[in-house]
């Protein structure tokens, strides 16, 4: 995937010991320290986010899932062309990014953080053909409507799912947003599939989801495949699935 010039002064990047708390980075006379998750800090730094999770970690949700979803247009020949597409919690553009790269002329980006918005604009003009700052979890029914008006018939959504990302609840509120036989697109943790997951995991909300996306109920599941998301900062492998499901 194509990254952003970066900037000349992130020098070393180092992570907080024995868990994914901070990043550091910088010069050696200047390092500054950022909380591992803290989006808006992230994408103010122009180059920052891929250096970090893209050089450092590994990360490739963005091609992975994209790269199957592209498979299955192939496989049931539908052209990439006539896909409307909504980028869910789009970040920085790497997942728009993709799906031009596969053919989509239509994409629309959304995230609550404005921050991520500017950093689509900056490091990735013209990838989307409107980025909207919006949090799906407090709209009105009448902004719900005016979103599904936009004509969406494929969703995608790279990094929404997960520990600590979007409730559960919100993404079953955003699968509205497209008709019944759309294309959806995403990856699922590990540690969130149904027969994997615990307590903790069961109490996000998202097993019972998930299973719903993959049996019928809320989608019916086309294509799948596991894949490495990327390393932790301790070097295990975070595994996940990467699904595209046709909705119910």
């Amino acid at each position: 995937m194509p990254q952003p010039q970066a900037s000349p002064e992130l020098g070393t990047i180092a992570f907080s010991p024995g868990g994914e708390e901070w990043i550091e980075f910088g010069p050696p006379d200047a390092r500054r320290r950022i909380g591992f998750h803290d989006y808006a800090e992230l994408y103010a730094v122009p180059g920052l986010y891929e250096r970090v999770f893209y050089g450092e970690l590994g990360m490739c949700s963005a091609t992975e899932v994209v790269g199957l979803l592209a498979e299955t247009l192939e496989a049931e020949e539908v052209d990439p062309a006539g896909l409307r597409v909504l980028d869910f919690g789009a970040g920085n553009g790497a997942g728009g990014e993709e799906l031009r790269r596969i053919g989509v002329r239509s994409v629309v980006g959304l995230d609550l953080e404005p921050a991520a918005a500017a950093a689509a604009r900056r490091d990735r003009p013209g990838v989307y053909d409107d980025y909207l700052v919006e949090d799906l979890g407090t709209a009105t029914p009448e902004e719900l409507q005016a979103l599904a008006a936009r004509g969406f018939n494929c969703l995608v959504a790279i990094a929404a799912l997960g520990f600590g990302h979007v409730p559960a609840a919100v993404l079953e509120r955003t699968l509205a947003l497209v008709p019944s036989g759309s294309l959806i697109a995403f990856p699922i943790a590990d540690v969130l599939l149904p027969d994997r997951a615990d307590a903790d995991a069961r109490a996000t909300g998202y097993p019972e989801l998930l299973e719903g996306l993959l049996d019928g109920r809320l989608a019916r599941s086309v294509a799948e495949r596991p894949y490495r998301h990327r390393v932790t900062t301790t070097g295990e492998d975070h595994l996940a699935l990467a699904v595209v499901a046709r909705t119910a």
